[in-house]
This record gives structure tokens, C-alpha cells and sequence, in this order.
């Protein structure tokens, strides 16, 4: 078995879920329990097929850009070759880019430290003095605040929770049904 899976695993039960029900909960289980009209929007469009592509979804909800609207970056271009969802991402980025670590790890801190519209020329100025391409740059500047993937993980623990919780509520009524 794969780390990643059994670390999914643990944190499913770490949170009350049984690995084996969030293996039969789909997109559309999680997006029937979701609050927001824009969050049940993007599982619908992007029907995530695991537990990464959920966070991802997830992600999308609470990153904002200042050139797209309502969450739908995931439409654009250049967000299919650049998916800047969470502070980990640009370190990740660079990376794939070729930046050395601690040339990610510093301009990933720089970014997080500085979110706000009024540092933007600061990131530009930073962006430029390690020469990083402009693609990947200007997605770096049109994202708002990104959330750290802990808090995207821990949010999307509460959506499996919830329809795992329904899933189960569903599969006992039907269960009784039957037997009547």
C-alpha cells in the first residue's frame, strides 16, 4: 500500500470516517453537502475523482484572482498550466521550474508574508530579481491570499464527514426498507 494511502487512511479515521465509506462517496455526494452555490458549482464541473483533485475543488472555494470571478480560474488557460490553489503550490512551482529550494522556500515565504493588493509591486520586484518566468508570475500576482493546504485538507475533512455521515444515514434507511 502506498504512504499517501495510508495517510489518507489515518486522517480518515483520525476524523470518524471509515476509509472504506469514502471510497464509495463520489463527487456528488460531497457537492450535495456542500453550503455554497459556487462550491457545488466547481464539483460539478470538475467531478473530482479523489481525495487530492476533492482538496483541489475545495481550494478552488476560497482562492480568489483578481482578473477571473466567482472561482472560475479553473476555465482559464493559463490556470491549467499553472493551478495555484494553495501557499504550497508556488514553492512546488518553482521547484518544477528549477529554482533551487531555498530560493522557493524564500520566495514562497515572501508571497505568503505579503498577500495583501497594496505588496503587490514588492512580490513583482521580488518575482523579477529571481528572474522567474513571466507565466508563472503573472498567476503568482493574480492570486489573492491562498490558504495553506492544512486548512484546505481540514476543510475538506468536514465535507467527507458530513456526506459520509448522509451516505451512511442513506445506506440504513435503504437497508430497513429492504428488510420490510
Amino acid at each position: 500500500m502506498c504512504i499517501n494511502s495510508t495517510w489518507i487512511n489515518e486522517l480518515l479515521k483520525d476524523h470518524g470516517v471509515d476509509p472504506v465509506i469514502f471510497r464509495k462517496l463520489k463527487w456528488n455526494d460531497l457537492a450535495a453537502v456542500c453550503k455554497s452555490g459556487r462550491g457545488r458549482q466547481i464539483f460539478e464541473d470538475l467531478k473530482p475523482k479523489n481525495f487530492w483533485q476533492m482538496c483541489d475543488v475545495v481550494s478552488l472555494m476560497y482562492v480568489k484572482y483578481d482578473s477571473v470571478g466567482n472561482g472560475q480560474a479553473y476555465r482559464k488557460r493559463w490556470f491549467k498550466q499553472y493551478p495555484i490553489l494553495v501557499e504550497e503550490d508556488i514553492y512546488e512551482f518553482l521547484l518544477e521550474e528549477g529554482f533551487s529550494q531555498e530560493e522557493a522556500m524564500e520566495l514562497t515565504v515572501f508571497y505568503k508574508d505579503h498577500p495583501e493588493k497594496k505588496y503587490r509591486k514588492d512580490v513583482r520586484d521580488m518575482l523579477e530579481l529571481y528572474d522567474v518566468p513571466d507565466d508563472i508570475s503573472s498567476v503568482i500576482l493574480d492570486a489573492g491570499r491562498l490558504p495553506a493546504r492544512e486548512n484546505m485538507i481540514r476543510e475538506l475533512m468536514k465535507l467527507i464527514r458530513l456526506a459520509a455521515g448522509v451516505y451512511v444515514e442513506q445506506s440504513v434507511y435503504r437497508e430497513s426498507k429492504e428488510v420490510c
